[in-house]
C-alpha cells in the first residue's frame, strides 16, 4: 500500500499565500488555499492508495477535520521544515511501501503524476516533481533517506540543491514534468490563463471571476 501526503497551512485569512493576499484580499486568499487543497483531495480519492493532510498545530486538528473530511490527519513533528519533512516520511514509511510528498498549491497535479511517481520508484530511490519556479512540487521515497537537513524551501535553488545532496548520497532519482505552483500574483495570473476545469474544478471557479 502507498500514501500521498500533502503538506497544507491551515487555510486562514492573513497565514497563507499573504503575496497573493495583499492583491485579491486576505480572505479570498484563503479561499484559495482551500480550494486549492480541496481538489488535490478530490483528485486522489478512490485511488489505491490512502491521502494524508499534514499539518502544523493540534489546535487546527478539529477545524482540518471539519473541512477535509476524506484525509486522514498528520500532524507535523519537527521544528523546522526539514525536520518536518524528514519525520513525516519516517512516520509513514513504518506503514506504507512508497509514499509521495506534495504540496498544495500545484492545481495541475494529477493523480495520474503521483501514480507515475509511484510507479518511477520501482527502478529509482527518489522522484522529484520539479516546480517552475525552482523548487518541486513532489518527491517520492521508498525508504526514510536522510537528505532534507539544510534544504533551502522556499528558494529559486531548492531543486538545485535536493539534486546535488542526492547525487553526493548516490541515491538514483528521477524528475517529472514540471508544473507551475502558485505563490506570486504573476504565478496566479499564469494558472488562471491555463488551468482547464477538470485540472481543479474548484479552484477554476475561483479564479475565473477574480479581478487580476
Amino acid at each position: 500500500m502507498n500514501a500521498i501526503i500533502i503538506f497544507a497551512k491551515f487555510p486562514e485569512p492573513g497565514k497563507v499565500k499573504k503575496k497573493i493576499g495583499t492583491v485579491i484580499g486576505m480572505d479570498n486568499s484563503a479561499k484559495l488555499c482551500t480550494a486549492f487543497i480541496n481538489d488535490l483531495i478530490e483528485e486522489n480519492s478512490e485511488k489505491d492508495y490512502d491521502i494524508y493532510l499534514s499539518f502544523i498545530g493540534h489546535e487546527y486538528k478539529e477545524k482540518y477535520r471539519t473541512m477535509f473530511p476524506n484525509a486522514i490527519l498528520y500532524v507535523q513533528r519537527g521544528t523546522n521544515m526539514s525536520e518536518n519533512v524528514q519525520s513525516a516520511f519516517e512516520d509513514l514509511l513504518d506503514d506504507y511501501e512508497k509514499v509521495a510528498l506534495v504540496g498544495c498549491d500545484v492545481p495541475q497535479l494529477s493523480a495520474g503524476t503521483v501514480i507515475k511517481a509511484f510507479n518511477a520508484l520501482e527502478s529509482h530511490d527518489v522522484v522529484l516533481g520539479p516546480a517552475e519556479d525552482g523548487g518541486y512540487y513532489l518527491i517520492a521515497l521508498k525508504e526514510p533517506h536522510d537528505i532534507f537537513k539544510g534544504m533551502p524551501w522556499g528558494k529559486e535553488n531548492l531543486l538545485e540543491n535536493q539534486v546535488r545532496i542526492l547525487k553526493e548520497k548516490k541515491l538514483a532519482f528521477v524528475l517529472l514534468d514540471k508544473l507551475p505552483d502558485v505563490d506570486t500574483v504573476e504565478e496566479l495570473k499564469h494558472i488562471k490563463r491555463i488551468l482547464k476545469k477538470e485540472d481543479a474544478p474548484r479552484t477554476y471557479d475561483f479564479i475565473k471571476d477574480l479581478d487580476i
